[in-house]
């Protein structure tokens, strides 16, 4: 697996599991729950040190 395959993993499961076909629609699922899954990630490393 890729760096660029395991970084589109959580919004390629979400879009599978939501069985969109579409490639727009797949295309902004992956997005929005890619951006909201690394920044938390993000967040969530970063904020003991705060």
């Amino acid at each position: 697996m890729s760096p660029k395959d395991l970084f589109l993993l959580p919004g390629n499961l979400t879009s599978d599991a939501l069985h969109v076909g579409d490639a727009d629609s797949r295309t902004m699922i992956r997005t929005l729950v890619n951006m909201l899954f690394w920044n938390l990630l993000a967040v969530l490393a970063v904020l003991p040190f705060v």
